[in-house]
């Protein structure tokens, strides 16, 4: 069975400065499957390109294998610090491990916590208007989180 260690060190050298790996499958059958994000948008030829690398390093003669290269999904939670960082300013939701759900903007985060801007509409003297309320996060509370993805458009 193929090595992740052997597979990790294969993708830090084929990956560029903005790229990064988020996670390494590998089944009892060598079914390699690598999950990678870019800083500045993941292209099919970026893919095509380290899939072609690592294969080019690996011997199918001693150990057969298939190979995957793919982005993990806009809609899986994250993995990697890295993608809390290429998240910032956009909407995540958040599972917390009590059960609540917060919905916002992460507006900042380090390696213990994260701030999570949400907005509300509130009553205010027989008005609804927005509030922003920030939430900050210890990231040892936070069952999962994710990107959110909105279609509607902003006025």
């Amino acid at each position: 069975m193929m090595k992740s260690e052997k597979i990790s060190e294969l993708c830090e050298t084929s990956l560029t400065d903005t790229q990064f790996v988020v996670d390494i499958k590998i089944n009892n059958s060598n079914d390699i499957y690598i999950y990678i994000d870019d800083f500045n948008g993941l292209t099919i030829e970026e893919c095509k390109r380290i899939s072609r690398f690592i294969e080019s390093q690996l011997d199918r003669d001693s150990e057969d294998f298939s190979l995957e290269v793919g982005s993990p999904g806009l809609s899986k939670p994250f993995k990697v610090d890295q993608q809390y960082k290429k998240a910032i300013n956009t909407i995540v939701e958040v599972m917390m491990n009590d059960g609540e759900k917060i919905t916002g903007t992460l507006s900042e985060f380090n390696n213990g916590a994260i701030t999570v801007t949400e907005t509300k509409k509130v009553k205010i003297k027989n008005k609804k208007q927005e509030v922003q309320e920030n939430h900050i996060i210890e990231r040892n509370n936070i069952k999962s989180i994710k990107s959110v993805i909105s279609f509607s458009k902003k006025n």
